[in-house]
């Protein structure tokens, strides 16, 4: 066990080396952005809500983030298996453009790094599903739940759809509520009851976690509306790989200016 903590805070340290690194950008020169990505902005913003509770969301604080990119869509079966060709598909989610689902935390996190991206900070992911909604205690298309507009709230009564079957958000961001479980970057632990902003966090270090978890976000097609909105925090262990209703996305920086 201990070693097992030792590897796991090695790994820790490895991937904040790696995230500072690809979050290092001053004045970002204007790249087009990849027709699979979308631009958010950088800018503050209130992450979290005190009505989620102390457990999924609160308490509200504010957050500063640099420009990045999101993936538009949840990785795919197909596009997981031009990396990890092994992996063995949930039935529920069968198809090549379904999103790829029974994988673990490190899976999310290599494969990410192998197509030169990286995993989303919970801060940037929250802000992406945001989308230019007002409070973390809405929807990414909106305050009241619409079942036109995200495959979710279904509770076990189906499985998932083709990733970008139902209207993007306002960044252009499809299934950031619904569909599955994301992975974000993050250990699990308590959120800062700060009046200052935080830049550019990526969650604390694994010693200051709560247990061996990551956070997860978004909701899923088998799980309760609630889990839908913008700010609705869960977790799950980082080796967890039997779920059928978990995946990813990834993200990414402009580059530089040369």
């Amino acid at each position: 066990m201990k070693q097992g903590l030792i590897k796991q805070g090695v790994e820790f340290a490895l991937a904040c080396v790696f995230f500072v690194a690809a979050s290092a950008t001053a004045a970002i020169a204007e790249e087009p952005v990849p027709e699979d990505m979308a631009k958010i902005p950088a800018g503050e913003f209130i992450m979290g809500s005190d009505a989620l509770g102390p457990n999924h969301g609160a308490p509200a604080h504010k957050v500063y983030l640099d420009e990045f990119w999101m993936d538009k869509y949840e990785v795919t079966n197909k596009q997981f298996e031009t990396v990890f060709p092994d992996h063995k598909r949930s039935y529920l989610s069968p198809g090549d453009n379904s999103p790829v689902s029974r994988v673990t935390w490190t899976d999310a996190f290599n494969y990410c790094r192998a197509v030169k991206k990286y995993l989303p900070t919970e801060s940037q992911w929250e802000k992406a599903a945001r989308g230019g909604t007002r409070t973390a205690d809405e929807f990414p298309w909106g305050k009241d739940f619409d079942p036109d507009m995200a495959h979710g709230g279904l509770k076990l009564k189906d499985k998932t759809a083709p990733v970008g079957s139902y209207p993007p958000n306002g960044y252009g961001l499809y299934d950031m509520g619904g569909n599955v479980w994301e992975w974000a970057f993050d250990w699990v632990s308590d959120y800062p009851n700060t009046t200052e902003t935080l830049k550019n966090p990526w969650g604390p270090p694994f010693r200051f976690s709560i247990g061996e978890f990551k956070i997860r976000r978004g909701g899923a097609w088998s799980d309760d509306i609630k889990g839908m909105k913008t700010g609705w925090r869960d977790w799950s262990a980082l080796d967890s790989n039997h779920y059928h209703d978990i995946g990813f996305r990834c993200a990414s920086n402009p580059p530089k200016p040369k």
